[in-house]
Parts: structure tokens; C-alpha cells; sequence
């Protein structure tokens, strides 16, 4: 039987190390508190190889006298605390005196400090817990650390560090936490010798939310302030347009120190329920200020986990103090004005398109950002042919500002269609299932998001089908926007509020603008637009990534994404991945990336979107899965962010389309995520609910 003996000091040093010092954001995390503790007004980091080679803190603090260094690398030493009863008032970012001997433990660690009253300072240095002699310094007054190769005597822990990139993610992360909790506080990060952060004293905390997260989360923000209180909150929090997949842009912080906390997490959901939809989150940058004596920071060796002793005034100052925040701003969203749209005077001089159909609907592709209005001469082979050669054609807007649930929406039908507002209080857009089958057999433009399989693609320009409608002049002395009534429509008058036209038997329909209703021999079948879309998309991707013939759209200039240095960093790693799908990903440089590429198949959605919800899906996994497993999950990921949503309109051709690639899909029942895409509603059924039987 074993005997029980002692440990090792150097084996001690080396298990609290492994709960204290996890990777090089856990170092430079320790130095950075305790450079705030001694009352620094600036201070420089300097990392190699993403922190694992160097780790260089200077700041302009207190410093540390002496003859007091050696203490500096002893466990449970510290100038924080006095008394047991200290643990239960800290006010202070560091308190257990573990960081720079947990440190000096597994890394070479060179401590030089000079206090302001001492002419010159001290050196000390610390590799593997052993100390050498003190050496005087002549710096400046302060403090300058350097840790060197970081777990050296620790092999196994050195193999569970990450990439370059990702180690530095991780770093970012730690000084946005700490700029973000200290407004008054100059700090400059370099890598590598190169600038990552600069952030001066004077930048306020929107100034600062902007350098990290941009300025579209800056420019979202509401400020809140619970008042004077012994237990305040105050902060920023954002507007719900400015939402996310996930909760990373929750910042908490109580008494200056940043911090982890469901309760709190969910008080913040709460205050904006109904204003987010499922699975999304609310940003905001939260500050609490707690009496010291109220709240527990002696729960976790990292300090991330905390207690309130009055949970649940806590909870409710946090969702109160938003709700009526919220409740003051007018939420209503604002019309976005598409970018290819032109300008009043671009107009003057375009030769216009069309009246809308396949082509330039809902399904239609993205047009490029750097697209301009081209002269008669400059039209590419593929552009649509104008209306008329000798006069610029006069159309009606097409934009629709017809709320949902509003009773006077459109009514669209399978022949002749045409817009009305009508009293009906749903919006339905009616095709006959015979038309579906003609539809179908015509051919398919190249801009239908669902892009036919080869044998469906048409085999020439030649074959596409070009119809021209000469618009007739407008009136004198009439708007321009007028349309005459037509003898359909003044018919459509008499037609008694809330009455149909009579359907053919066995049609689809659109309601809500999110579900299609099919007659079927077995009863009435109801498809989810969007999840069948994504389904049709995600095999269509999944085919086409498998034989190789993804087709991909490279962008004329690659587009800037500024990310969260954690998300710049996980998007990085994947970038062999990414391009495996068609999106090409590479450094700018500081937290910035730029999307080159992206598939053809999804260009229905803007392509920094796309990106954004395969970033959404990497932070929320602590650690990749396996290639084949990722791939498969970002394909369903893009597939959902580019498949049509709920309260997309759709055309007659449109939905003739969807069902027909409905029947080519190989699992129609079920979206990648696993949602039913359809419900059947069987004949009996519906007699039994009617009483029938």
C-alpha cells in the first residue's frame, strides 16, 4: 500500500499552474490584472507565435519594491489581502497571490520593477520555479514582465494548445474584456511586431465598442442607467436589429471585472422577448456595481464565475432596467435600400429591364457591388433587352409597403397576373398544379436560385425565351406612377371584401407568405417554404461539393468583414474548409478578413451573410469537429442562411419550381436540421374535424 508523503513544491507549482494558467490568454489575463491593480494608466503587450514564445507586459503602475521580489514568485503571497475576512470585501482584480508563481512554474519568467520613490529598480528571474539573485535596473518606474516559452518543462500541456491564430483570438479576447471594463485605460497590443490594438485613454466605451465589434454595433447602442442606487447597472445595450446566433456580444461585468452568469444572460433575453426571434441574442455591454460585501468572486481559480447574494435582485434590476429601456425607442425597423438600386440621376440615363419575373424576383441573383449602369454600347451579352430602343420606359414601383396581417395585402394569380390591393386578410399567391408540370417544362432562367440539375440547364442563351411589352405612354398631365385601372381590375372592385375567386380544382397556394398548401389524392399537403428550400439547397451543395463542379463566383473586390478577434480567428483555422465550399477567406490583418469567393449556388443572399452564419455556427463549438462533420454542418448552415424565408412573397414560376425540385430531392420530408419540411392534413382527418364522420 502506497504511503502518503508530501509533494514536490515544483509539483505543487505545476497543478495549481494547470487551474490557473490553461493557455497564453490565461497569462496575459493574470499580468494585465495585476497592472490594473497597481494603478496603471498605460500599458504595452507584446506577443510572438501568438503569446507562446513571448509574453511581454510593461505598464506605468505603483511597481513592486525590491526586496519584496522574491515574494512576488511565492504561492499565496499577495499585498491584496490582510485578513480572512478580506475574502468577503475584495475590491480588487487579484487576491489569492497564485498568478506569477503558477506562471514562473512553466515558463521562464524575467521580472524587472521600479517603484516611483527608488532611484533605480531590481530584476529577478524565474524559470521552472527556481529563482535567481536579485540584479538592480535601471528602467523606468513601473513594471515590465517577460514570460519566455511558455509550458517548456510541460510538454503535455504544450500539445493542447491551438494554432497561432486561435491562441491570439484568445488573447484579443482578453484585452477587449479589459478595455472594455477600464475606459480610462491606454492599451497597444503588438504581434509579432506588428499593431494589433491601440487604444487610447480618451476613447470613450462606444469608441471602443466600435474599434472591436465595428461601428454598425456602435451605431445600434442604447445606453441604460438604472440611477443611483447602491446596486446600479448601467452600459449599453443594442437594438434588436443588431442581433446574433450566438451570445458572445453578451458582455457582463460587476465592480470593473468581467464575468460569466446565466441568471444575468437570461434577464437580458428576457427584457427583449418578443422583439428577437428563437435563437437569437441580444447584444449589450452590461456594468454592475455591487457592494463588494454582496457578491462572491472566490468561486472559480479563474475568477470567470460569480455569486450575488441577492440572485434575484440582481435578475430583476438587469430585465427591468432593459424592458424600459426598449420600451422608450421606437423599434420599428427602417426600409433598407438595396445597394444595386440607382440613383435618381443613374435612372435619367438606364435603360430599363422587363417588367419583373423569374429573373428579377425574389429568386433572382445578387447583383455585384461594383456593378455600375452601363451606355447602350457597354451592355454585356447577358443583359436583358431594353423594353424600347427610341424612349425610356415609364413602370410602376414595385416595392410592396403592405405590413403583414394588414387586411388590404395583394391577391396574385396563376393567369394574368396582376396586383390589387383587396380586403382579403391573407396574402395567397395562387398556381394551378396543372401549370406546375407546364411551368416546369419551360426553361429555367440561370438566375433561379434553385439552379436546375444538368439536364435541365438550357443548352444555349439562344433557348431562353425573350418577351418584350411595349408600356403604354402615360397620360397628360398624370403621374408618371399612375397605372389606368383595366377592365380586370374594376371588376376586382365589385368582388365583396373577403371573397376569392373560384380556384381549379387540385391548386397551390401560398399563405402567410411562409407555407404552401397543395392538394394531393391523400388529403391537403402543407410545405414550410423555407425548410424545403433549404433542403433543395443543401443537396444540391452537398452533390456538387462531392463531384467537384461547385461553381463558384469570385468577387471583382473582395469584401471586408470586421470580426471579433475570437470569430477572426476560428474563421481563420477553417479557412481549408471554408474553401471547400466555395468561400474563399483570407487575412487583412488585425481582426479584419476578406471573402474573395462564393458559390453561384447561393446567390440570392448577400455573400457576407452567408459568411456570417457559418461564423455564427464555428464560436459556438468549443473545439472543431472532425472535416467531413464540419463540412456537412456549414453546409447546412449556408443552405438555411440562403434558402427563402418566411415572409418571402413568391411568384406563380417561383413555387412551380420549388415543387418541382421537390420531387427530384432524395429527402424531401426533413430539412439538414432535422425540421419536417411538409405536414399531410389526410382526407379523413379533415372529415372527421368538419364531422363529416
Amino acid at each position: 500500500m502506497a504511503r502518503i508523503r508530501q509533494l514536490d513544491p515544483i509539483v505543487v507549482t505545476k497543478i495549481a499552474a494547470g487551474e490557473v494558467i490553461e493557455r497564453p490568454a490565461s497569462v496575459v489575463k493574470e499580468l494585465l490584472e495585476n497592472s490594473v491593480d497597481a494603478g496603471s494608466t498605460r500599458i504595452d503587450i507584446d506577443l510572438e507565435q501568438g503569446g507562446t514564445e513571448l509574453i511581454r507586459v510593461v505598464d506605468d503602475g505603483g511597481g513592486i519594491d525590491s526586496d519584496d521580489l522574491p515574494l512576488a514568485f511565492i504561492s499565496h503571497a499577495t499585498s491584496k489581502l490582510t485578513e480572512a475576512d478580506d475574502l468577503f470585501r475584495i475590491s480588487t482584480m487579484g487576491f489569492r497571490g497564485e498568478a506569477l508563481a503558477s506562471i514562473g512554474g512553466v515558463a521562464q519568467v524575467t521580472l524587472q520593477s521600479r517603484t516611483p520613490d527608488r532611484p533605480s529598480g531590481a530584476e529577478i528571474r524565474c524559470d521552472g520555479g527556481e529563482l535567481s539573485p536579485i540584479r538592480p535596473w535601471g528602467g523606468s518606474s513601473g513594471t515590465r514582465i517577460e514570460v519566455r516559452h511558455l509550458f517548456h518543462n510541460f510538454p503535455v500541456r504544450k500539445k493542447f494548445l491551438k494554432s497561432i491564430a486561435t491562441e491570439l483570438g484568445h488573447v484579443c479576447e482578453t484585452v477587449t474584456r479589459l478595455a472594455l471594463a477600464n475606459p480610462g485605460l491606454h492599451l497597444v497590443l503588438r504581434h509579432n511586431n506588428k499593431m494589433v490594438y491601440e487604444i487610447p485613454a480618451s476613447a470613450s466605451l462606444p469608441d471602443r465598442v466600435a474599434l472591436f465589434f465595428g461601428g454598425e454595433v456602435r451605431d445600434a447602442l442604447y445606453e441604460v442607467d438604472s440611477g443611483e442606487a447602491p446596486i446600479r447597472l448601467t452600459g449599453f445595450i443594442a437594438d434588436p436589429k443588431c442581433d446574433r446566433g450566438n451570445p458572445k456580444l453578451q458582455y457582463l461585468f460587476v465592480n470593473g471585472r468581467w464575468f460569466r452568469d446565466r441568471s444575468v444572460g437570461h434577464a437580458l433575453q428576457e427584457a427583449y422577448r418578443g422583439l428577437l426571434m428563437t435563437g437569437r441574442y441580444a447584444a449589450g455591454f452590461l456594468f454592475l456595481t455591487v457592494p463588494p460585501d454582496q457578491v462572491d468572486v472566490n468561486v472559480h481559480p479563474t475568477k470567470a464565475e460569480v455569486r450575488f447574494r441577492e440572485n434575484s435582485l440582481i435578475y430583476s434590476l438587469v430585465r427591468a432596467t432593459i424592458k424600459t429601456r426598449l420600451l422608450k425607442e421606437n423599434l420599428v425597423p427602417k426600409l433598407q435600400v438595396p445597394a444595386e438600386a440607382a440613383s435618381p440621376a443613374e435612372e435619367k440615363w438606364e435603360l430599363r429591364s422587363p417588367p419583373p419575373a423569374a429573373t428579377d424576383s425574389l429568386f433572382g441573383p445578387r447583383r455585384a457591388a461594383a456593378e455600375k449602369t452601363l451606355a447602350p454600347w457597354e451592355l454585356p451579352e447577358s443583359a436583358p433587352l431594353p423594353r424600347s430602343s427610341t424612349s425610356p420606359s415609364f413602370s410602376r414601383p414595385e416595392t410592396s409597403f403592405e405590413p403583414r396581417g394588414t387586411p388590404s395585402p395583394s391577391l396574385r394569380f396563376a393567369e394574368g397576373a396582376y396586383d390589387r390591393p383587396s380586403a382579403s386578410p391573407a396574402s395567397v399567391s395562387v398556381v394551378a398544379k396543372s401549370e406546375v408540370t407546364e411551368l416546369t417544362q419551360q426553361t429555367i432562367p440561370p438566375s433561379s436560385p434553385f439552379p436546375p440539375d444538368d439536364e435541365l440547364r438550357p443548352s444555349s442563351p439562344s433557348a431562353l425565351p425573350v418577351t418584350q411589352e411595349k408600356e403604354p405612354e402615360p397620360p397628360e398631365n398624370e403621374d408618371v406612377f399612375h397605372v389606368p385601372a383595366t377592365t380586370a381590375n374594376e371588376a376586382l372592385r365589385e368582388v365583396a371584401p373577403f371573397s376569392l375567386p373560384a380556384l381549379p380544382p387540385g391548386s397551390a397556394l401560398q399563405v402567410h407568405d411562409a407555407y404552401l398548401v397543395l392538394e394531393t389524392p391523400e388529403g391537403m399537403l402543407v410545405i414550410d417554404q423555407h425548410a424545403l428550400h433549404e433542403r433543395i439547397l443543401y443537396e444540391q451543395l452537398r452533390r456538387r461539393v462531392r463531384d467537384g463542379k461547385l461553381e463558384v463566383q469570385r468577387l471583382l473586390i473582395p469584401e471586408p468583414i470586421d470580426l471579433p478577434a475570437e470569430q477572426a480567428a476560428a474563421v481563420l483555422d477553417a479557412r481549408d474548409a471554408l474553401a471547400e465550399l466555395g468561400l474563399e477567406v483570407t487575412d487583412f490583418g488585425g481582426n479584419t478578413v476578406l471573402l474573395s469567393s462564393y458559390p453561384t449556388l447561393l446567390a440570392r443572399r448577400a455573400p457576407h451573410l452567408i459568411l456570417r452564419g457559418v461564423i455564427d455556427y464555428l464560436v459556438t463549438k468549443d473545439r472543431p469537429p472532425a472535416k467531413e462533420v464540419l463540412l456537412d454542418h456549414l453546409l447546412a448552415t449556408m443552405a438555411c442562411k440562403a434558402a427563402v424565408k418566411a415572409g418571402d412573397r413568391l411568384t406563380q414560376e417561383e413555387i412551380a419550381h420549388l415543387l418541382h425540385l421537390r420531387q427530384m430531392a432524395e429527402d424531401s420530408h426533413h430539412c439538414p436540421h432535422g425540421r419536417p419540411t411538409s405536414l399531410l392534413f389526410s382526407r379523413q382527418e379533415l372529415d372527421r374535424q368538419f364531422k363529416r364522420i
